[in-house]
């Protein structure tokens, strides 16, 4: 790099600065100061309470499981829009980019407006004598996410499946491979960097999911964005605690994109 090329890096390096290493500076002071010192106190409680306990399995177990969702669907989303004609493909790829756009509250708001206790579908149902769907249930929770994770991945899929998706099928098929063969040894193995790489943008987000969940369930599910929100916000206000567990959070979420980054390298060799 030249030497006055250097200098355009600067903007880049205040704003890490500023907007990242800053706060995160702030979080951890905060969770570890105490009037006769630093302490683990907070840490220890954050580990081993029952209750932050669960809200951390809960909140791992929902991204995990929410990743797998969208990495299913938009696999199959991005490989059904790819083998579209160009005009329609353009249409569809910016349709799939606005619920990425959406606030989380206006989501939330459709969704309750739509399957809610007193919802579209529920009031469909009623006369037949069918079940109600339960939205404010982890089972209504887990669906609602993939409307916003399946277009984003299909979005982050999309460039590498047109460049290599439709040509190596045909390879994998004149070479006399079945359509399950094609897809399960040449195929997914050509777009796992891409499909490890979407993973990794939702599960991020879904570690952290918070406007949503919140609008949905208020405080009746246990998830350690909410459990922090609580301590700021609520009667319980303990803002050296909410650092703890958003540290614990960040931690969390570094570690499983960490192990992403590992799984995707092998693919890239």
């Amino acid at each position: 790099m030249v030497r006055g090329e250097r200098f355009l890096l600067l903007p880049g390096l205040l704003f890490l600065l500023l907007f990242f290493a800053y706060p995160v500076f702030a979080i951890l002071e905060r969770s570890l100061a105490a009037p006769e010192g630093l302490t683990l106190a907070r840490y220890l409680k954050a580990l081993t309470a029952p209750a932050y306990l669960e809200a951390w399995r809960n909140s791992l177990l929902f991204a995990a499981l929410s990743t797998l969702a969208a990495a299913v669907g938009g696999v199959f989303v991005a490989y059904w829009t790819s083998r579209l004609p160009l005009r329609l493909k353009g249409l569809l790829m910016s349709l799939y980019a606005v619920p990425v756009s959406l606030s989380g509250l206006v989501v939330a708001f459709g969704f309750i407006v739509l399957l809610g206790r007193n919802g579209v579908v529920n009031q469909l149902l009623a006369p037949l004598g069918l079940p109600r769907f339960d939205l404010y249930s982890w089972t209504g929770l887990f669906l609602v996410f993939p409307f916003y994770n399946i277009p984003l991945f299909a979005l982050a899929l999309m460039p590498l499946l047109e460049s290599v998706g439709k040509g190596l099928l045909e390879a994998a098929r004149a070479s006399g491979a079945t359509p399950f063969q094609a897809w399960v040894r040449v195929l997914l193995p050509a777009l796992m960097p891409g499909i490890l790489a979407g993973s990794s943008i939702v599960f991020a987000g879904m570690m952290g999911a918070f406007g949503t969940a919140l609008a949905l369930t208020g405080f009746a599910k246990n998830l350690l964005s909410l459990q922090i929100y609580s301590l700021v916000a609520e009667s319980t206000f303990d803002l050296p605690q909410a650092a703890a567990l958003a540290a614990v959070l960040m931690g969390t979420t570094g570690v499983g994109l960490y192990l992403l980054a590992l799984w995707e390298r092998r693919f890239r060799r």
